[in-house]
Order: C-alpha cells, then sequence, then structure tokens
C-alpha cells in the first residue's frame, strides 16, 4: 500500500499545465508561422535578385558583348539566377494561394502537396541551377587570374567559392527545415 500512497503523492505534486492552448492561439501561431516562411522565401527572392543585379551590371559596365569564356560565364550565371528567381516568385505564389481558413486535413493536403514540388525544386532543379552557377564562375577564374593582381584574384577565388560553399550550406537547412515541415505534415494525415 505504501508504493501506491507514494505514486499519488507524485501524482498530486505534478503541476497543472497551462500549455493548453485554445484554437484562436493555435491559429495565431500558424499564421505567424506562415508570415515567417513568406519573409523566408522574400528574403531569398532579395538577395538572389541583389546578386543577379550586380551580375548584370557588371555586364553592362564591363561592355563586352563580343563572344568569350568570360561573357559564357556571366550569361551562365545571370542565367541561372533569373531562373531560380522565377521558381522563388512561383513559390511565393503557391504558398500565398494556400487557403488557412480550410479544415485542418485538407488544408494540410494542400501544404503536403506545396512542400512536395519543393522538394522536387530543391532535389532537381536547384542542384542544376546550382552547377550552371558554379560552371559560369570557373569561366570567369582565367580571366580574372589575367586582368587582375594576384592578391585580389586569390581574394576573388576565395571569395567566390567560400560563398558558393556557405550558400551550399544555407541551402542544405533550409531543405532541412522544409523536409522537416513535410514529415509533420505528413503525419497529421
Amino acid at each position: 500500500m505504501k508504493t501506491f500512497e507514494n505514486l499519488q503523492d507524485i501524482w498530486n505534486a505534478q503541476s497543472i499545465s497551462n500549455h493548453k492552448k485554445n484554437t484562436a492561439e493555435l491559429i495565431v501561431m500558424a499564421e505567424e508561422h506562415s508570415k515567417k516562411i513568406q519573409l523566408n522565401h522574400i528574403g531569398t527572392l532579395v538577395i538572389i535578385g541583389i546578386t543577379t543585379l550586380i551580375l548584370i551590371t557588371y555586364f553592362i559596365w564591363i561592355g563586352s558583348y563580343s563572344f568569350s569564356f568570360f561573357t559564357l560565364g556571366l550569361a551562365l550565371m545571370i542565367s541561372s539566377m533569373l531562373i531560380r528567381i522565377l521558381i522563388e516568385g512561383v513559390s511565393i505564389r503557391k504558398f500565398e494561394s494556400l487557403n488557412t481558413s480550410l479544415p485542418l486535413v485538407d488544408y494540410c493536403k494542400k501544404a503536403t502537396a506545396f512542400y512536395e514540388w519543393r522538394k522536387k525544386i530543391h532535389y532537381v532543379v536547384t542542384p542544376i541551377i546550382y552547377m550552371v552557377y558554379l560552371l559560369g564562375f570557373s569561366l570567369l577564374i582565367p580571366t580574372f587570374k589575367t586582368e587582375f593582381s594576384t592578391p585580389f584574384f586569390i581574394y576573388l577565388v576565395v571569395s567566390g567559392y567560400g560563398f558558393l560553399i556557405g550558400f551550399a550550406f544555407f541551402l542544405r537547412k533550409k531543405l532541412k527545415n522544409e523536409m522537416e515541415i513535410l514529415a509533420f505534415l505528413k503525419n497529421i494525415q
């Protein structure tokens, strides 16, 4: 009987949870999370847009419109960024079209479809875009070597490839986050 009393004392000693959320609080939390995801998409779009504007400005500034590996490299970098901007724009529109007022199961199905689409983008299109950008940057290297001083050339190579490596880790983190959301949505269904 002593064991039962010990269990009863432990049961009675536990605090009553104040973590119960009502429906309105859950809706507010979901809307805040949705805004965070939208801002993430917009942030990605802004970063890619600024990079693209810099590349286009540089292309116009150098004024080299004849074919060379350098112009081909710039064209590959710019086109890969423009494609990524288009994809992020479509992602923003698709995400905004998710109707949060749908019943939970219906919303989860639509959100799952969105994240399945994003998964295809991340696993198929993004690596291709990334490789095209990397190829484009690599085509710039011989011209950088002949046109710039050795210290500046080293800076360009280290910062360029360093950016690409850093961006790969950023993409990996973003992909992991979206796949966690997808797994969560599949568990709800």
